[in-house]
Order: structure tokens, then C-alpha cells, then sequence
């Protein structure tokens, strides 16, 4: 496929080429109670490895044998299941279907060896994981949507990225979106439940980012994002709005963008956080898992959480499910939108 150019809110305008389906290979779907066998293997056989080490009597064969071949069953699943190739196949129909551009070629971390000292004090080389340029940028930009806020927020995990313009309105837009594999069978009822009627201890956490333009200049950064456990008392001093609820989900701040802050912008931001604006929000956070959002003059930038359990989670849940929650996820930035401006 072609290179295509978009509006991109970190780099004004970006080039894309959404890679050929073709080139992508497709693995074997496995049941989920398959694919949930190896992790609590490896646990055990850790366990008893370490149990036989300290018992004495030699060296412990069978416990490593097992610990060994429960670690080779992880990676051998990997391998015939090809869930990253799955994931791009599925992104790139979706991307297809909207005509939308796709890639996750930005946000791949990459191994690189560097020098290092070891225990002698001695210069090795070491390969280690290097955070991907877009990614920093992505979180440099917005942190307060991406990086672990103690006592509030998780932070997101992203590695795909979709350009285009906006189905409800054809307005140009920028998704990001990640998945994490999640086990909470020993977790409470509901985490072992998602919005779509699935039940079960295995799933996928799922991050959604996305930035559309707004109507106007705003002139300031407004930030609206989870509230922290810790904020209570003499240390709850962010923006107020009447609304004692909404103060009590969400952290209100903002700051000036020509004067980086040195200016009283409480006025602006509850202009943004309309009474409808609030509602709205509220009625989000009741379906998703997490929400925020984060005007930086003319872009709004939306963040939400949502989760898939049980089958919903397999990779033929995923492709059946995960169309329909990029279309509320782009409803929902749309409605905040439509109060902002």
C-alpha cells in the first residue's frame, strides 16, 4: 500500500504507509484454557526448584527439567499462535474498512547492546530495550495521559498507531491504542467481567488514545484526569467545579500556554468543563475503566481504558469486539468535542 500523508498532533503532518496484509502471517488460534496453562506451570516449577535447591540431596534435575520445558511451552506458543501478526492482520482490516492508514512500525521498541559494568567493574555489552523517539514524544506531550500517576492512574501501554478522518464527522484524527495480557482469576467479580457479557479470570487490557482538532484556540492546557487517592483534605487542591461527584473522580488542572503557567487560568477551564462536559464524563467513567482527557489549545486529547475477559479475549473475540469499541472510543472523544468548543 501506498504512503499516505495525515495530520498528526505531534508532528503537524505525517507520512504513513500501512503495511500489505500479505506480508503478515497468520497463526494458529488456540483455546484460551491452552493458552492460560503455562504461566502458573512456570510458577510452580519455580516453587519446587527452589524448594529441591534448598532441600540439599544434589543438583535438581527434574525440577529444572520441568522449570525449562514450561518456559519453552511460553515461547512455543508465541510462536504458533503469531499474536503479533494476528494483531496487525486485524488493525489493518479495520484500517482498511474506515480508510484509515495504520502502522505500529513507530512504536516498536527496538534491542540495541550497549556497554555497561559488570559485578569486576569491567565494561560489557549488554542488549537492552530502547524505548522507540515516537513513544517519548507521545509521552512528553501528554504525560498526564500516559505515564503512571501514583495513587491515580496505571498509565497506558501503546504499539499501534491509526491516522485518518473521522467516520461521524470527517474531521481529521489520531488513535493510538495498545493491549496488555491481564490474569485475574484470583481477582475480584469484576475484573472477571467486562461490558460485553465476558467472564473468565484471562484478559486483555486495552488503552485507547486518540487527539482530534477543536474549533478554536483555547489559549491554555486544561488536563482532567483520574483523581489521585491521596488528594483528600489540606492536599485536595486542584480546580473546583459544583459538581461534588465530579470532583471526587476527577483531578482538574490547567495552565497558561503563552506564559507557561504564570497566570490564573481557573475561569477557561470551567468554561471547557461545562456542566454537559462533566456529565458526559461521568456517564464514561461508569463504562470504561478509565478516562481523561487534555485540551492543549486547539487539540483535545481523549484517553481511555476498557477490557475484554474470557472468550471475549481470545484473538476471535478480539477481532469481533475490538471494531466496535474503537467506535464508541471515537463517540465518546467526540462528544467531550462537541462541549469543548
Amino acid at each position: 500500500m501506498s504512503a499516505r500523508r495525515h495530520w498528526d498532533p505531534f508532528e503537524g503532518e505525517i507520512e504513513v504507509e500501512t503495511p500489505e496484509l500479505s506480508s503478515i502471517r497468520k497463526g494458529i488460534a488456540l483455546p484460551l484454557w491452552l493458552k492460560r496453562i503455562p504461566l502458573p506451570a512456570v510458577l510452580f516449577s519455580l516453587v519446587w526448584t527452589m524448594a529441591a535447591g534448598f532441600g540439599g540431596g544434589g543438583f535438581p534435575f527434574v525440577p529444572v527439567t520441568v522449570t525449562t520445558f514450561a518456559f519453552g511451552t511460553i515461547f512455543l506458543m508465541e510462536i504458533l499462535e503469531n499474536a503479533d501478526g494476528h494483531r496487525t492482520r486485524r488493525r489493518i482490516l479495520i484500517a482498511r474498512d474506515r480508510n484509515w492508514s495504520y502502522t505500529g512500525k513507530f512504536l516498536e521498541w527496538q534491542i540495541e547492546r550497549k556497554p555497561a559494568r559488570d559485578s569486576d567493574g569491567n565494561f560489557e555489552r549488554r542488549s537492552q530495550r530502547v524505548k522507540p523517539q515516537r513513544l517519548k514524544t507521545i509521552e512528553t506531550a501528554i504525560p498526564e495521559l500516559t505515564v503512571m500517576q501514583a495513587g491515580s492512574f496505571m498509565g497506558v501501554r501503546l504499539d499501534g498507531e491509526f491516522w485518518g478522518e473521522s467516520v461521524q464527522d470527517g474531521l481529521p484524527l489520531w488513535v493510538a491504542l495498545g493491549a496488555m495480557q491481564m490474569e485475574a482469576a484470583l481477582g475480584p467479580r469484576e475484573r472477571r467481567r467486562d461490558a460485553r457479557g465476558g467472564r473468565g479470570g484471562y484478559g486483555q487490557f486495552i488503552s485507547l488514545l486518540g487527539a482530534y482538532r477543536i474549533g478554536r484556540k483555547t489559549g491554555i492546557r486544561a488536563i482532567i484526569r483520574p483523581e489521585n487517592i491521596a488528594n483528600r483534605g489540606p492536599f485536595d487542591r486542584d480546580i473546583k467545579t459544583e459538581s461534588i461527584h465530579f470532583n471526587e473522580q476527577f483531578h482538574v488542572s490547567g495552565r497558561s500556554v503563552a506564559t507557561d503557567g504564570e497566570m490564573d487560568v481557573s475561569r477557561e477551564v470551567l468554561q471547557i468543563l461545562t456542566p454537559a462536559t462533566q456529565a458526559t464524563l461521568l456517564d464514561l467513567a461508569v463504562r470504561f475503566h478509565t478516562v481523561g482527557f487534555v485540551v492543549v489549545d486547539d487539540v483535545l486529547f481523549f484517553m481511555a481504558q476498557d477490557k475484554l475477559v474470557g472468550e471475549n479475549a481470545s484473538e476471535g473475540g478480539i477481532d469481533r469486539l475490538l471494531p466496535g469499541i474503537l467506535e464508541e472510543f471515537e463517540a465518546a472523544k467526540l462528544s467531550i468535542k462537541r462541549y469543548v468548543e
